[in-house]
């Protein structure tokens, strides 16, 4: 468990494996890496850094306006330079995928693929029409719970261990999911301002651009990232490949780990030549 001092400010990492380079980057914003290290089967194959963004977990917490887009996407190259794991394979879950897609755009040379789960490019582009499918809205209870902004780092995570069913295709999927955020260190101001870069970010006009190997991952029971997201996204860049795992909602490496971890080592080996 190390930090380092990059872009104008320290991050929380953590390494382990051997092999090329994967950056995992969280979702949130608000929590931390904690619930990605389900990943860690990955280290036999690859060596896998995770790190808490700007204003998360174990990181330095910033002024609320250096929370940006690209100075989240700028923290993630400075940081892959200085840990020497540059060309990296990128891991983005959730908002992690805005700000893999969003380093992928202003740093290309730091990406060797992208792998983007369960994510979305953001608000509607300037080529994308208003009855485009998006999928259907998240459920009316989550976004009810969602609309207040949360008062402290206890209300925050409590909000969000209540809601977390309505991540899931089945509850049964519960336990593991409550398991991987009970370590996670939750922080209210990060989680607020992440909604308002959010509410001005996107990258539908922007993903022409990209031209790594990119694989797109989404839970077919996905209600806070739909497979229409998804799909918004792949057909948006070049070759994209995209998989919808029938079993799984927002955390398919935790409701169909086998499935998902399979499918992210097939693409691997086959896009990078990798052996197991």
């Amino acid at each position: 468990m190390s930090t380092a001092t990059v872009n104008g400010t320290n991050l929380f990492y953590e390494q382990i494996g051997a092999g090329p380079a994967a950056l995992v980057l969280h979702g949130g914003l608000g929590l931390d890496h904690t619930p990605y290290r389900g990943l860690d089967a990955l280290a036999d194959q690859l060596r896998l850094v995770y790190y808490d963004h700007r204003g998360n977990g174990r990181s330095e917490r910033v002024a609320p306006d250096t929370i940006t887009m690209p100075h989240l996407a700028d923290d993630a190259a400075a940081l892959a330079t200085h840990l020497d794991a540059t060309p990296a394979i990128v891991i983005g879950h959730s908002y992690g995928g805005f700000v893999a897609q969003e380093l992928a755009l202003r740093h290309p040379e730091h990406v060797a693929a992208l792998i983007l789960v369960d994510t979305t490019p953001g608000q509607l582009g300037e080529s994308e029409a208003p009855g485009e499918d998006q999928g259907p809205p998240p459920p009316a209870e989550w976004l009810e719970a969602v609309s207040s902004a949360p008062r402290d780092d206890a209300e925050f995570a409590a909000t969000l261990r209540t809601l977390l069913p309505y991540y899931l295709a089945d509850r049964a999927s519960l336990p593991a999911v409550e398991a991987a955020v009970e370590r996670t260190i939750f922080d209210a101001a990060t989680a607020n301002r992440s909604m308002e870069v959010l509410a001005g970010w996107s990258s539908a006009d922007r993903l022409s651009a990209i031209r790594v190997p990119t694989l797109v991952v989404v839970g077919h029971h996905d209600r806070i990232s739909s497979p229409a997201q998804a799909r918004r996204i792949a057909r948006r860049i070049p070759d994209a490949q995209l998989v919808e795992l029938e079993h799984s909602g927002h955390f398919p490496w935790l409701e169909e780990p086998e499935r998902f971890l399979g499918i992210v080592r097939e693409w691997i080996g086959e896009k990078l030549a990798l052996s197991r």
